[in-house]
């Protein structure tokens, strides 16, 4: 990170509230707990203030009306929302770590004469861009991806190195995948008959809406018909498989490994954590919540939230949790009871 006054950086900030040395200068950014006098630092989750008071950072951003200490030799700065605010300085370091490439078409690319690639593309190493393929304003095509036939990158999309957009896939504006990530494989569809799988073949596509992030080796299959959606502003961990026409709205959270089975579908802003397993044909309403390794069999209403399996609603799985705990002693005590009433203990046969 290059070196700023505090002064400059806060001119980023939405209404910030600052006290403290404007003028000491911070060339980083660092967790409170490992953060020096040169190093900007945040607090974006209450569990850490407690570090707050310790840390050495040269800045720190607080959330409004933050009333815990901090260190005399650091400047508290007072803001909204710490998370978003940062945001905006790693946007700059983004943008100057990874600068976007001039427009190209690298030599060793493969295009066909088909495709129409717009001029202010960037098409890198090895890529191929297949037949009739549409790659749109801005858009960058990174090394060794493979673009299927027919299939359309929106404006400013970046697809990056080994991911693969199969054919008649669509990839909506500002849209970002992550390298690995195979957006249109197979549905997995297959009928039993005279002692043998049969595969069906599954001939719809994936549509990301704009504005979409797929992470890494994250995988989503093509329909089996029509057509599997992820909405608008979307977010996809890395390793998470969706299924072949399930549905996903705008806004939705999903965390690393979750898996969605085929024609499911989850309104908007869901959330779903680590591990989370849906299966087939159910849907979750608006705002709906699932807690990680949490496995879900049923439909959720709208901003329900559960987790568990099988999935309970959240404070009910919590109480379980801490009779589980109690379990062992209940039993124990009850074997004290049998035994004052002389009551026979009974074998049951299987």
């Amino acid at each position: 990170m290059k070196e700023y006054k505090i002064k400059e950086i806060v001119q980023l900030f939405d209404n910030p509230e600052v006290k403290g040395d404007t003028e000491r200068m911070l060339s980083s950014i660092a967790a409170l707990a490992e953060a020096k006098p040169s190093d900007l630092s945040f607090l974006g989750n209450k569990k850490y203030a407690h570090e707050v008071e310790k840390s050495q950072a040269g800045a720190i951003l607080l959330p409004r009306g933050y009333d815990g200490k901090v260190s005399e030799n650091t400047t508290a700065i007072f803001v909204d929302d710490p998370s978003i605010e940062l945001a905006k300085i790693c946007a700059i370091i983004e943008a100057a770590l990874w600068p976007k490439p001039k427009p190209s078409i690298h030599e060793s690319a493969v295009i066909d004469p088909t495709a129409q690639v717009a001029k202010s593309a960037v098409i890198g190493p090895n890529a191929v861009i297949c037949a009739n393929a549409k790659i749109g304003e801005g858009a960058r095509i990174q090394a060794n991806n493979y673009i299927g036939v027919s299939a359309v990158i929106g404006e400013d999309a970046w697809i990056m190195p080994n991911a693969v957009v199969m054919d008649y896939c669509e990839v909506g504006k500002r849209s970002r995948v992550q390298p690995g990530a195979i957006i249109g494989s197979d549905g997995y569809g297959y009928a039993y008959k005279d002692g043998r799988h049969i595969r069906i073949p599954q001939v719809g596509k994936v549509v990301l809406e704009d504005d979409v992030d797929i992470g890494a080796n994250t995988t989503i299959d093509r329909a089996r018909f029509d057509k599997t959606v992820v909405g608008a502003g979307t977010k996809i961990d890395n390793l998470v498989q969706i299924g072949h026409n399930v549905r996903i709205g705008k806004g939705c959270l999903i965390v690393s490994q979750a898996g969605i089975s085929g024609s499911t579908k989850l309104g908007n802003f869901c959330i779903l954590g680590g591990q989370v397993g849906l299966v087939g044909h159910i849907e979750l309403g608006d705002g709906a919540k699932v807690g990680a390794q949490s496995g879900i069999n049923h439909d959720l209403k709208p901003n329900e939230y559960v987790r568990g399996t099988p999935a309970y609603p959240f404070m009910t799985a919590h109480k379980l949790d801490i009779l589980k705990e109690k379990l062992p002693d209940m039993f124990r005590r009850l074997q004290d009871v049998e035994k004052a009433l002389g009551i026979e203990k009974k074998t049951f046969s299987k």
